[in-house]
């Protein structure tokens, strides 16, 4: 049995003018790994080709050991997935739509589907069209959570949440992977969500992928450098990722910070995950 609940492996696919570009990630059983990048990087095209509403060119993509083709019924059962954009008829209701769908997944848990309801302060009882699209998209979470996946897929979940829903929202994920047989791929562009929970963090840009680390290591050996203009010299320019000068002097990102150590009008600080995509090119 393998130690990963995703396995990509050089995954090619094509829409329109856009293409993936021989892209590899692995999902740990366990573990969070936050999908990062700008808008129209690739985040979502990913997302949908891994879950075959696109169709690949090339690849392989295995889901607890198996592609799609060798299961899907089960494998569908044993995710959970949040879109960018509902999903489901507005004219619906929450208790509708949990009719309506619940016999699919035979793990369906209608009293945590009403408790995440209630908790999200959603009425069960009104049509959609009435929520805000933060409010919709909690419902979405909702019902990726209530058959109790063993693998989550998150695209952009809290873009239009309130930052108590948003809050609320990570404490959620962090309770479920403390079960190591759980996992989760989270993609957002709103970084400082995977600064409180990711384990390992993954770039895409323009369809391919930049980096994959682990989270706390990079963030570690990164260092956000502020430069005064009269320190800036030849020889500390080549040690700087995506170098930019500002009002007060320079701004980059350094792999060695020790190289700079001892230099007067330097400032060396530890990066968030945004420093690092905007400095490595990902803004």
């Amino acid at each position: 049995m393998s130690e990963f609940a995703l396995e990509v492996n050089s995954l090619n696919a094509k829409i329109g003018n856009f293409a993936l570009k021989d892209i590899t990630l692995k999902g740990k059983k366990g573990t969070i790994t936050g999908l990062i990048g700008r808008n129209g990087a690739g985040k979502t095209t990913f997302i949908k080709t891994i879950l075959n509403i696109i169709q690949k060119t090339s690849g392989q993509v295995l889901f607890f050991d198996k592609e799609f083709s060798e299961g899907e019924v089960e494998i569908k059962q044993n995710i959970g997935v949040v879109f960018d954009t509902l999903i489901y008829g507005v004219n619906m209701t929450p208790i509708g739509i949990m009719k309506m769908i619940s016999p699919f997944y035979p793990a369906f848990n209608k009293e945590k589907f009403f408790d995440l309801l209630l908790r999200f302060s959603l009425n069960p009882k009104a049509k959609l069209r009435t929520y805000s699209k933060g409010m919709q998209m909690m419902f979405s979470i909702v019902m990726a959570l209530s058959h109790n996946p063993d693998l989550i897929i998150l695209d952009e979940p809290t873009a239009g949440l309130d930052p108590i829903a948003r809050a609320f929202l990570i404490d959620i994920l962090f309770d479920i992977i403390q079960n190591e047989e759980k996992s989760i791929l989270f993609s957002t562009h709103i970084t400082s969500d995977l600064d409180k929970i990711a384990d390992y963090i993954t770039m895409i840009d323009n369809g391919k992928i930049i980096f994959t680390e682990e989270k706390d290591k990079m963030l570690d050996k990164y260092a956000l450098v502020h430069i005064e203009k009269s320190a800036m010299s030849s020889n500390i320019a080549p040690l700087l990722t995506g170098l930019k000068e500002t009002a007060f002097g320079f701004e980059g990102l350094c792999y060695d910070k020790a190289k700079l150590s001892g230099i007067d009008g330097i400032l060396t600080t530890r990066p968030t995950i945004e420093d690092i995509m905007i400095f490595r090119g990902g803004f």
